[in-house]
């Protein structure tokens, strides 16, 4: 159905004289991607708003867009389990981030913190053999994945410091940064198809 709705609108695009027919494929696999990332950040703010939490999904959007571009990490081998597998680290993250006992959240908070930038530091970025880079690449994507992680991570810490009140978004920003770090160690130790 995506592939399908991907072809339609190239399609469009071209007989608008829009694209070049040659770039077809190249254009059908960016708007395949782009619905997909449309589709399952809808759904993610949608789920928030229905849980009450929308402040914990657009977090959890943040974090992901700001730092998953260049850590690489966990590859579905389908839109459809990419949706899914997404969908359920959020509901996942949520549940955790309402179960953990206050008087640990900062502490949590904090390991999920240093436990990220050790997984970033050592094995960002995660090649994928559908989006193979060049070694000026990775050298570039390690770069900004180290000041990202290290921002974002600064970022929490002080947020915490200077309001505290606000643990609960706070913990939700260092457990997607976690569950950034687990997919990176996926997709390096688990899944050998990248």
């Amino acid at each position: 159905m995506l592939h399908k709705l991907a072809e339609d609108i190239s399609f469009y695009l071209i007989t608008n004289k829009v694209i070049d027919i040659e770039d077809r494929d190249i254009y059908i696999y960016g708007l395949e991607l782009l619905i997909s990332t449309l589709f399952t950040s809808i759904s993610i703010l949608i789920l928030g708003f229905l849980i009450r939490d929308w402040i914990s999904a657009v977090a959890y959007l943040s974090v992901y867009f700001f730092l998953k571009s260049y850590t690489g990490g966990y590859h579905a081998k389908h839109y459809y389990e990419c949706y899914i597998y997404s969908i359920f680290v959020f509901i996942v993250l949520i549940i955790a981030k309402n179960i953990i006992v206050p008087i640990y959240r900062p502490i949590i908070g904090l390991f999920s913190l240093i436990f990220s930038i050790i997984v970033v530091f050592k094995f960002a970025p995660v090649t994928n053999k559908n989006n193979p880079k060049t070694e000026e690449e990775i050298l570039k994507n390690k770069k900004i994945a180290r000041r990202r992680i290290l921002i974002l991570s600064i970022m929490v810490i002080l947020g915490y410091t200077v309001k505290s009140k606000l643990i609960d978004l706070w913990l939700m920003l260092a457990l997607t940064e976690f569950s950034i770090a687990y997919s990176i160690l996926k997709a390096k130790f688990l899944d050998k198809s990248t």
